[in-house]
């Protein structure tokens, strides 16, 4: 383990036992990427273990980062391998310039968002032409678009690199099967996945192409379609 990434070690398990069991916090070595996982407290929170890979996102992050003085990037949304989002954050270990490790932060929502529909709930019955279908409604339009901000899906490792969960993850917050696409909505997933930085992942073209049931030309050409606009 690179020793600057060895020094936040017990941090992992402060940080665990000060922000509770709906927070995982998991530590990054960028030295093995597909294996980059050290050390992990609340793993239950994504179903991920030591020996888990870094994700796509992650990597683009931290090359990107070597450029400039951030340390840092906070709040942004996650989805794990079975499609719930998190609230994530993410501390970057420097050895020198490079980035050679990280420490990311992830929340789970789910008891607040259960304390949130206790709360509406009781308001809605008290609005004067308030319903449960109305309630429900807007919540639910509120949730898709939370899931639809997910920049990264965190992968649990093994024979799975990420990539089909996060096709799978852009589908269902279209709230679309592959099937349904045209080629503009493909146009579209791939847009998303290119600035998640999906496509750093060897063999990602294979995986997306088999999700979208495409090929991997068809794949390649809506990437190059995708770069050339910008």
């Amino acid at each position: 383990m690179n020793e600057k990434v060895a020094a936040f070690v017990p941090f992992v398990d402060f940080l665990g036992a000060a922000l509770g069991s709906a927070t995982e916090v998991a530590l990054h070595d960028l030295t093995d990427p597909s294996h980059s996982i050290v050390k992990i407290v609340n793993g239950h929170v994504s179903g991920r273990a030591v020996g888990a890979p870094a994700t796509a996102f992650s990597l683009k992050m931290a090359e990107q980062l070597e450029r400039s003085e951030d340390c840092f990037v906070s709040d942004y949304v996650s989805t794990t391998a079975d499609g719930r989002p998190l609230q994530s954050s993410s501390f970057f270990i420097r050895d020198g310039f490079k980035v050679v490790g990280i420490l990311c932060v992830n929340i789970d929502p789910q008891p607040f968002r259960t304390l949130e529909d206790g709360l509406k709930a009781f308001m809605e019955a008290y609005r004067h032409g308030g319903s449960e279908e109305f309630r429900d409604t807007n919540l639910e339009a509120v949730r898709a678009a939370y899931r639809a901000s997910s920049v990264e899906t965190l992968s649990i490792g093994g024979s799975e690199t990420g990539v089909a969960e996060q096709v799978r993850s852009l589908l269902g917050a279209l709230g679309k099967t592959s099937s349904e696409l045209d080629q503009a909505g493909r146009i579209d997933i791939i847009r998303r996945l290119e600035a998640a930085g999906t496509f750093l992942i060897k063999g990602a073209a294979a995986d997306v192409a088999s999700e979208l049931h495409v090929s991997v030309p068809s794949v390649y050409r809506y990437l190059q379609q995708v770069r050339r606009q910008g």
